[in-house]
């Protein structure tokens, strides 16, 4: 995960910060905006060149607080108070040049989350600064990780060793996360227990605090079944993630047979000496 591209802040150019705020910290804290991007319609920046429209977003921050006219008298909250006392996420306003405004027509650049504060303002106060996003890997720099968490768990194994007695199934059924086992009657009257979805069992074993059934079940995992949980900042849709990190991973397994096969087929020097 840490090797797939996304965009993020990188360079951000002030012209006029008279916050609380200086303008390093400004700059560390704009740069973590996860940003809404699709990494694919953009070109990686070399470190020694100038920005331009196939690999750099800009957007622009110009926010003046100002008093609110006609302010109810004794008004102690500040967005009440105050216009713009708030700078939030979403007063980013993307600037498109050269052709992005087609290239990004379906989804313009925008942060993922439109209420991230990022200043407060009193009257007088303003932010006024530029600010290029590039494409990265979280390997660089975790503002460019486009996960959030990446989990993975084993798939729960649920075996009946022996059948669950009917007047214990509703019990045996509490015994387990809900929705993971269903208690169905049969033709004759009895109740019977079925697995339905262990996905969402937590392996609390709370079953084997009961003596009741002492013997009747057993809780495993199949350990070539693996369930990945994964948040996305915003750049990528959850179930692109792991196929996108795949993909990668088998790039470089082919770029190193590659760099192997023709390790093994250039000519031995030891032997080019002694010819």
């Amino acid at each position: 995960m840490s090797e797939v591209p996304s965009i993020a802040i990188e360079n951000v150019y002030v012209w006029n910060n008279t916050s609380v705020i200086h303008d390093e910290v400004f700059a560390h804290r704009v740069g973590l905006i996860p940003l809404a991007v699709d990494p694919r319609l953009l070109n990686n920046k070399g470190s020694d060149d100038g920005p331009t429209d196939r690999d750099t977003i800009v957007f622009k921050l110009n926010v003046i607080c100002k008093h609110r006219p006609k302010a109810p008298r004794g008004e102690t909250d500040p967005e009440k108070m105050y216009i713009n006392s708030n700078v939030y996420s979403r007063d980013l306003v993307w600037a498109p040049a050269g052709d992005q405004q087609t290239v990004f027509a379906e989804f313009p650049p925008r942060p993922s989350n439109d209420n991230i504060l990022l200043a407060k303002l009193r009257p007088g106060q303003t932010l006024e600064m530029e600010l290029h996003a590039n494409k990265g890997i979280g390997m660089t720099h975790a503002k460019w990780s486009p996960v959030a968490t990446a989990t993975y768990r084993l798939l729960p194994h649920i075996v009946f060793r022996n059948p669950i007695p009917s007047h214990l199934c509703d019990k045996f059924k509490t015994c387990f996360s809900p929705g993971v086992i269903e208690v169905k009657e049969k033709a004759n009257g009895e109740k019977e227990v079925v697995v339905a979805n262990p996905r969402l069992e937590s392996m609390s074993r709370e079953v084997y605090r009961h003596s009741e059934f002492d013997g009747m079940v057993e809780l495993t995992r199949i350990r070539d079944f693996f369930l990945f949980s994964i948040e996305s900042t915003g750049a990528y849709p959850p179930q692109d993630l792991l196929p996108e990190s795949i993909r990668i991973m088998r790039e470089k397994v082919r770029t190193l047979r590659r760099a192997a096969e023709a390790l093994k087929q250039a000519p031995n020097e030891d032997e080019d000496m002694e010819g």
